[in-house]
């Protein structure tokens, strides 16, 4: 796990960077699918997509947006407990876990395995800059604020060949609360609807583009 992290931030600190710029510029044998403010996909140029028709899925692991937990304890006055930010991390991981094996099992062209094999692809997604405006996992009770966002984050994906461990896809989006500038009340589960549907709607992406490529797929064997 602490190798796939790394790869993680190496090749999606890349891409952010290429973001940055003009003209992105793809990984050595990897091109670029998708690209646009907030987001972008890359695969692997010599890959036969439509052989892969399985998937192995991990929990996506957490991390906070710099500064986070200082911000929001400097805004309500009080310290925010270890045990409450581990909470949340789970919340958030646990939402889009939930997302991904509900549209797999019941929308996708995908088969779900717990099995290494031919045809089988590794899904390590991973959240960063998590920002959660609308702390209802902190605390028990609504909060006297009512924020008009509850909160963003970057998902990102890495897709490796279960087998070879080859790099397959590296993807990244921007994500922010869909129900944005709509006040609400701060209670755990509209954070847990917001957060699911940025999971929705980022994984719908990611699915979209897989399909691209499989449609361009070069039936590389």
């Amino acid at each position: 796990m602490k190798r796939i992290s790394a790869v993680l931030i190496l090749i999606v600190s890349t891409l952010l960077m290429a973001c940055a710029g003009p003209a992105p510029t793809p990984e050595p044998g990897m091109k670029i699918i998708d690209h646009g403010w907030g987001q972008e996909m890359q695969v692997a140029t010599d890959v036969d997509w439509e052989r892969y028709t399985k998937v192995v899925l991990h929990e996506a692991p957490v991390a906070f947006r710099e500064n986070w937990r200082r911000d929001q304890e400097r805004l309500r006055g009080r310290a925010i407990r270890d045990e409450d930010v581990e909470r949340i991390k789970e919340s958030v991981s646990d939402q889009l876990s939930r997302v991904m094996f509900k549209t797999l099992t019941e929308s996708s062209d995908y088969e779900l395995t717990g099995e290494t094999g031919d045809g089988v692809m590794h899904f390590q997604p991973n959240i960063v800059d998590l920002d959660v405006e609308a702390a209802g996992w902190i605390e028990s009770s609504i909060l006297e604020s009512l924020p008009d966002t509850r909160g963003s984050m970057t998902i990102e994906m890495v897709i490796r060949d279960s087998v070879t461990d080859k790099l397959l896809a590296v993807a990244w989006q921007n994500q922010s609360d869909p129900l944005g500038g709509e006040m609400g009340m701060t209670l755990s589960v509209n954070n847990a609807v917001a957060f699911r549907s940025m999971s929705q709607i980022w994984f719908n992406w990611l699915l979209e583009q897989l399909e691209k490529a499989a449609e361009n797929s070069t039936g590389a064997k």
